[in-house]
């Protein structure tokens, strides 16, 4: 959609909330609160769009167990979560898709919860370190247009605060969701649960927190055995139960079984506590602790002649036959389990005299002090096709996590606001994968490969907000960033040899910002924004494990650049008494893009380990993409009648690869994982004070998976289908201090795929309490 097409949209838009906020004043009766100002201006608060949603929206319009589903109604943001408490969680927004894990920042209470150890869907947020029901708010910036933060900002910043107790307090909740999901030969009913309780009190000048979240839930199959349909000769056992398919590249195929369906408890315990010092100072100290017990199952389709279930082993069906030793074939089901404990750790100590001067200490911890995933083999027995094979890979992540210590003084001198900071921290990669004689006994055998490294980022930052006017203010920043990584090496028992240690690197880079405010009256507010912001390459990145098997070789690339942005914003402000209207147009140019790219490579200048014609996947630089759209933001309270609320946005996007030295088809072609429309709605109606109703909407529109966008067929497993999902929720406050909520999300059980499929209609009910 262009933004000629999109114009009149938004000047309708604006029109409709002129005569919205008119009608609302006809309706205004003595039972309601009349406001004599406007809605509080965000403009002048901000250098760039900030969205939130608080604890009371949450809890009236979201059916959440998670804290990443609290932000599914958020304008332009969508969080893979492929199944309730899932692990690759993936933060996608205005300009950055779904596998950018890097490319946006999330911190609880300061701490950051991004996992910078990689780009990609395995190294998504620790969403696991925080509950639902200790969000006191949930907010985005858009852009990296605040030097405060580094150049991962580039997709956002979201921040969540969570409380802490005034007095005495206690919380418990007990809440089961219900999903039946029905996907070629799999019908599966999955019963979750999620339970909570917590604590806390402030007494004198001391206040705690504790609290223990934990999360049971069976997913639906996440992957499939499937394979292109072709001629082989291959010599194998006739099977049945099998169905026939089309690839997202529109080919026919087959699909044998459905695997990766996972079964996992997940436990976060948390303490927090807080002391009041002389002179408005404060010390925090944070420990979360997050368990993790996991199991991903399998179930095969097919059968022999005898009715035997087959999981793995050469099978003919239709006329083809395939084997289960060609990755590029017929894929083995083969289970696997995981076994994690993470402990994070922070200390913060600031003041608050909101003075001529404050400053802030932060030093907080990460740390994989478990982290195992063991599974079965690939299998080529032939033989015998209708057992898994005992012998597995058992990884281990014992030792991987991150340090990071921030220093920030905020002056106040006549019409300015000064922040001035230092930032350091380092990212440590440990990871070795062993032979198991028994994949469901965690006991290393022979050392296959490893990968090992080191990241450290160095920084240090200056942003004034200057309000030269009572109309105008101006923020003005700049960063610098001093990067290196260093003792990388990746050791693979295939190759030849099988250690390779790489250089040492480092680099340095300015990122400046600006962002110039506009209030001309209480009713409008405008806003210019600039940011550069460069984003250096992660340690998996640099020294990811490198594998190869007869088809295909994954490879890691020691010598990336940094990605170099150039984002804008331009936002318009409409307020209301009793609403908001918000448009923003933003652009991005990112140069050097940071890619995982998989092609048919015929040299071995990119992948060294591959031969000609093998297919190749590796991270590269795509050297320019271009990305620009419009956002739309509305809220509005008693919306035409009384105790009704309202919040809507829409996005429109085109995300262009302009260049792309490596594979020039590329170039012209959709930018992956941007869908091109996105929608969001949500209606919440107060019945009274002991009764809410909310009905709400999501439109994800096209997108492609692919770099190259050969995923023309986009709605089947493996591509990014366009969905509408409708969900509701009702919460009844039955007795004192008691709530009880009902809730479905995707109430038409509306098939949608990214790349894995996504939940089918599933219902919540939750009781708690409140003390």
């Amino acid at each position: 959609m262009t933004l000629k097409k999109i114009a009149p949209i938004i000047l309708y838009l604006f029109v409709i909330g002129s005569a919205l906020s008119d009608e609302t004043a006809d309706l205004v009766t003595d039972t309601i609160l009349v406001k004599d100002s406007f809605i509080d201006s965000r403009i002048i608060k901000f250098p760039a769009t900030v969205e939130t949603y608080d604890k009371k929206q949450i809890e009236e319009s979201i059916n959440a167990a998670t804290p990443a589903q609290t932000l599914k109604y958020l304008p332009s943001i969508q969080v893979r979560e492929r199944s309730i408490g899932d692990r690759n969680g993936i933060i996608a927004s205005r300009t950055i898709g779904a596998v950018s894990s890097a490319q946006s920042m999330l911190y609880m209470d300061g701490i950051l919860l991004s996992n910078l150890l990689g780009n990609s869907y395995s190294y998504p947020p620790r969403w696991g370190m925080v509950s639902p029901e200790e969000i006191q708010n949930i907010s985005m910036m858009y852009g990296p247009f605040s030097s405060i933060y580094a150049g991962n900002s580039l997709g956002g910043v979201i921040n969540i605060q969570t409380r802490m107790p005034e007095r005495f307090e206690s919380h418990s909740s007990i809440q089961g969701f219900h999903q039946n999901f029905k996907l070629y030969g799999t019908d599966q009913t999955s019963i979750g649960n999620h339970e909570t309780a917590s604590f806390g009190n402030k007494i004198n000048d001391l206040s705690f927190w504790f609290g223990v979240d934990r999360l049971e839930n069976k997913g639906q199959p996440l992957d499939y055995s499937v394979v292109n349909n072709s001629s082989y000769t291959r010599s194998s056992s006739q099977v049945n139960g099998a169905f026939s398919d089309i690839s997202e590249k529109g080919v026919s195929r087959t699909v044998f079984g459905a695997y990766n369906i996972d079964n996992s408890t997940q436990t976060n315990i948390k303490f927090k506590v807080a002391y009041d010092l002389p002179n408005d100072t404060k010390l925090n100290y944070t420990i979360g602790v997050w368990d993790l017990d996991g199991r991903t199952d399998v179930q095969s389709y097919i059968k022999d002649s005898s009715g035997n279930y087959v999981y793995a082993g050469d099978v003919t069906f239709n006329g083809n036959s395939y084997t289960a030793t060609d990755k590029n074939q017929m894929t083995a089901l083969n289970p696997a389990k995981a076994e994690a404990l993470h402990i994070m750790q922070a200390v913060d100590y600031k003041s608050n005299t909101k003075g001529f001067y404050d400053w802030q200490f932060t030093l907080s911890n990460y740390n994989y002090s478990k982290d195992l995933s063991n599974g079965a083999n690939l299998t080529s027995n032939t033989q015998n096709p209708y057992t898994q094979t005992i012998a597995g890979k058992l990884t281990d992540q014992n030792g991987t996590g991150w340090t990071i210590f921030d220093a920030r003084a905020t002056l106040r001198p006549k019409d300015h606001t000064i922040d001035i900071g230092y930032h350091i921290d380092g990212y440590q990669l440990r990871t070795t994968t062993n032979s198991t004689i028994d994949w469901t006994v965690n006991q290393k055998a022979g050392l296959l490969t490893a990968s090992n490294g080191n990241t450290e980022t160095q920084a240090i930052y200056l942003q004034d907000k200057w309000q030269f006017s009572p109309l105008w203010s101006l923020t003005l920043g700049g960063r610098e960033e001093y990067w290196q990584a260093y003792a990388g090496s990746n050791y693979n028992s295939s190759n030849s040899p099988n250690l390779t240690n790489y250089s040492d690197k480092s680099d340095t880079k300015f990122s400046p910002k600006l962002s110039l405010n506009f209030e001309p009256v209480p009713a409008w507010g405008f806003r210019a924004a600039f940011g550069k912001a460069y984003r250096f390459p992660t340690v998996n990145e640099l020294y990811q494990q490198l594998t190869t098997t007869s088809s295909n070789v994954v490879q890691n690339n020691p010598n990336l650049r940094p990605e170099e942005i150039f984002s804008a914003e331009f936002t318009a402000e409409r307020r209301f008494l009793n609403g908001l209207l918000r448009v923003s147009f933003f652009n991005e140019h990112k140069y050097d893009a940071l890619i995982s790219q998989t092609t048919t490579v015929n040299t071995s200048v990119n992948c060294p380990s591959a031969s000609s014609a093998t297919v190749c996947t590796y991270i590269q630089n795509v050297d320019h993409i271009r990305t620009y759209g419009t956002e739309f933001s509305t809220q509005w309270e008693n919306i035409f009648i009384s105790g009704l609320d309202l919040n809507a946005n829409a996005t429109f996007t085109d995300g262009k690869v302009l260049q792309d030295t490596l594979a020039p088809i590329n170039v012209g072609k959709n930018a992956p994982r941007l869908p091109k429309q996105l929608y969001k709605a949500v209606a919440t109606y107060h019945v009274d004070n002991n009764l809410t109703l909310s009905l709400a909407g999501r439109y994800s529109g096209r997108q492609y998976i692919t770099l190259e966008n050969s995923d023309i067929n986009p709605e089947t497993y493996k591509a990014a289908s366009q969905f509408l999902f409708v969900d509701a929720k009702a919460n009844y406050k039955f007795k004192d201090r008691w709530t009880a909520s009902l809730g479905v999300d995707n109430i038409f059980n509306d098939q949608a795929y990214v790349s894995h499929p996504y939940p089918q209609r599933t219902g919540y009910a939750q009781i708690k309490f409140d003390y």
